[in-house]
């Protein structure tokens, strides 16, 4: 399995694939490989040619007419020709204590799919018809089909980051699995969180359920190798044995039954959540529906990664602003009101 190699093993072939993938005629391959490309200024300069190169045929053939590609993808060319690719330069980090943010112009052009939608319930069925994972289309954004203790396991590019080696992890991919938790699932990723980070220092696993930012409803989960801590993880904070409250309601889990027994829990009332999982440990976190009113504007989007601590703003002059202050009062809108 890709996720239990050495750290250089898996990171040699997270950037030679992306090389192999930059081809005239595959225009959402290009957006993965531009997007992928800015987390890290090495890689960024290691493919900046085949980039250009690239970049050059599709706007040929785009302005042409010819090009032939999925709907989203041709709407995000075409936004890229207005100003070109050179301002979409590597990730701009700001130390705003204890938050994380980071500034991807390129985020802006993601489309955002059942992530705008207003939650009703948090098990919807799956649509063949609809956006998901499966695509013949997404065959080039697989990085590798492998198993995971004799399940099928897909491992997919994030086509828009906003993590160091972001992954998109599908569990059994062509079963036409909905974005909905069962007790199997979630014994997957808590036994492939523990698995995979003896290889890879800083692996993590970051699920979303609909109604918190989940946006497509294919059975997924986020996979992070980033060996700084995120915010939520700090011992600051009353939910991991320090003083101060975290702006939402936080649960650590150490045991794996308990965690399932606590997500059945919001399951049976239908309340949205975000989890992320460390190695022997899982944080659930509670929060308000994609979409609410009270949700501070900036964070109309958030799924796990934000209610972790760390954002990723696609808007330079809100990038700015921040202030720790302000992300705390603004984190806190997402939070469930005592009486709910």
């Amino acid at each position: 399995m890709l996720l239990d190699t050495p750290f250089d093993t898996f990171r040699h072939r997270f950037e030679d694939h992306l090389a192999e993938l930059l081809a005239p005629d595959q225009p959402g391959a290009f957006i993965l490989v531009l997007a992928n490309a800015m987390q890290d200024a090495a890689l960024h300069a290691r493919l900046a040619e085949g980039l250009a190169a690239t970049w050059a045929a599709l706007r040929t053939a785009l302005a042409a007419g010819t090009l032939q590609g999925a709907p989203d993808d041709l709407a995000v060319l075409e936004r890229l020709a207005e100003h070109g690719i050179d301002g979409y330069h590597s990730w701009r980090q700001r130390d705003v204590p204890p938050w994380r943010l980071a500034f991807t112009p390129l985020r802006a052009l993601r489309p955002a799919r059942a992530s705008k939608d207003r939650f009703t319930t948090l098990q919807r069925p799956f649509d063949p018809r609809g956006f998901h994972f499966d695509k013949p289309f997404l065959r080039p954004e697989i990085l590798a089909e492998t198993d995971f203790e004799g399940s099928p396991l897909r491992v997919m590019y994030h086509k828009f980051p906003f993590a160091p080696y972001h992954l998109l992890l599908v569990p059994e991919p062509t079963a036409g699995r909905a974005q909905y938790l069962g007790p199997a699932d979630h014994e997957r990723f808590w036994r492939l969180t523990a698995r995979a980070a003896r290889h890879l220092p800083g692996f993590g696993l970051g699920y979303n359920s609909l109604g918190a930012g989940a946006s497509i409803n294919h059975l997924h989960a986020h996979g992070i190798v980033d060996p700084a801590p995120l915010p939520i993880e700090g011992d600051q904070w009353r939910h991991n044995g320090g003083a101060l409250p975290y702006p939402l309601a936080v649960t650590p889990l150490d045991d794996r039954d308990a965690a399932w027994r606590a997500i059945a829990a919001l399951h049976r009332r239908q309340q949205p959540y975000n989890l992320f999982y460390r190695p022997g440990r899982c944080y659930l976190i509670t929060r308000r529906p994609q979409g609410s009113p009270e949700m501070a504007p900036w964070l109309r989007g958030a799924g796990w990664y934000e209610a972790c601590g760390g954002f990723n703003l696609s808007d330079e002059t809100t990038f700015q602003a921040l202030t720790a202050a302000r992300i705390e009062r603004d984190l806190a809108t997402l939070r469930v009101p005592a009486s709910a």
